[in-house]
């Protein structure tokens, strides 16, 4: 049986990646939009985001996976 404290530690991990995904993509929004304003954007800014960013949507998957596997062992 899963310990309530191991599911909230297990939320609290799932919201914080998630919370970074979202950083990640305001990031590289505000420096695409900085670049444009200069006129120095070039197609490409901010593409070095992009393997961080699959990176943190398998993280998140795999979290949510092992969520609902011990969800899943309660029942």
């Amino acid at each position: 049986m899963i310990s309530t404290l191991e599911l909230d530690g297990l939320q609290e991990l799932r919201a914080a990646l998630i919370e970074e995904r979202q950083i990640l993509v305001a990031s590289v929004r505000k420096l695409r939009e900085t670049r444009r304003q200069k006129g120095t954007f070039v197609l490409g800014d901010g593409s070095e985001a992009g393997p961080r960013l699959v990176a943190l949507q398998q993280q998140i998957e795999v979290v949510e996976s092992v969520i609902a596997t011990l969800m899943e062992s309660q029942t």
